[in-house]
């Protein structure tokens, strides 16, 4: 092949078709207990909405619950991958796999998200938020989790050594977790003869770049565990969850609607979630089938990015 100006553009032309077309065709699951976000800078700042009290009779003047007053912020990363293609290779007619690299750079970009925010997951038990707890704590600061207790922490973790599984409440307006994008994912290409790599190198480049990042949303929503999953241990985290409340005492109504695990917990939790009879060790010891008190209560979902 003679490498001119025309050949190159058909050749990057056919790049970004295939990258566009397997981007947006890429499945992703991240989005299942992630609030999309756009940015416009590189700090975007997000108002705690667990703080707004809910409706009140309109008694006198309106009160104002001012949002800026307790906030939690994201901060944008760059992110790159870039491929190169000698000129001898096209020269040589040897460029057919350029349109696969382009998929597999796409794929690589539309699951960044899964990866970031299963890390995310997976190590919220050690990572501060905004209460000053870990986003998966045994003592977040919530005076009034139970009404007429005077209770003054709740807990949306549970420790156990074990493989970890989770609830999610994804039905509210915020999430449990937040995918910032500032500058979508691109792919860019450098295929000019005249480009110092080409010149100096023999090497075409083609690169995917953009600028996000992902972080904690609201705790409230979300409750880790690494305690068996048994039914007992799932309904304890249910109870706990649906015992938050807002700052004036009145429930968030949350109610978890999504089980998720890694590869090896999803068939006992997609029973859980299904199944009109579950094992249930009896005083002896043995396993017998009973009624499942879990089943329709929530979906069971595969993350296999926290495998």
């Amino acid at each position: 092949m003679q490498i001119t100006f025309p050949a190159l553009q058909s050749i990057n032309d056919a790049v970004s078709l295939a990258y566009n077309t397997q981007f947006f065709e890429t499945p992703t699951i991240y989005n299942r207990w992630t609030f999309d976000s756009p940015s416009t800078g590189r700090i975007q700042v997000y108002p705690r909405l667990n703080l707004l009290p809910g409706l009140r009779e309109w008694l006198g003047d309106r009160v104002v619950n001012q949002l800026s007053t307790a906030t939690f912020s994201i901060t944008n990363k760059d992110w790159e991958e870039t491929i190169g293609v000698f000129r001898n290779d096209i020269e040589d007619d040897q460029y057919g796999f350029i349109t696969q690299a382009a998929q597999q750079l796409a794929m690589n970009a539309r699951h960044l998200p899964d990866l970031l925010i299963a890390q995310l997951m997976l190590g919220g038990h050690t990572s501060i938020t905004y209460d000053g707890q870990n986003f998966f704590d045994l003592a977040h600061p919530n005076p009034n989790n139970a009404a007429g207790t005077g209770g003054t922490t709740v807990a949306n973790y549970q420790a156990g050594g074990g493989t970890p599984w989770y609830l999610f409440d994804t039905t509210k307006i915020v999430k449990p977790f937040i995918w910032q994008t500032r500058k979508p994912f691109l792919v860019i290409p450098k295929f000019s003869m005249t480009d110092p790599q080409v010149f100096w190198n023999k090497e075409f480049e083609w690169g995917v770049d953009g600028r996000a990042n992902a972080g904690y949303g609201l705790w409230q929503l979300a409750f880790m565990s690494t305690a068996p999953m048994t039914i007992a241990n799932v309904t304890a985290a249910r109870t706990a969850m649906a015992s938050i409340r807002r700052p004036d005492g009145t429930p968030m109504g949350i109610r978890p609607n999504l089980l998720v695990t890694g590869t090896a917990l999803y068939p006992d939790a997609r029973a859980y979630a299904e199944n009109e009879f579950v094992p249930i060790d009896s005083v002896s010891g043995a396993a017998t089938l009973a009624p499942n008190p879990l089943r329709g209560l929530f979906e069971a979902v595969e993350n296999t990015w926290i495998n």
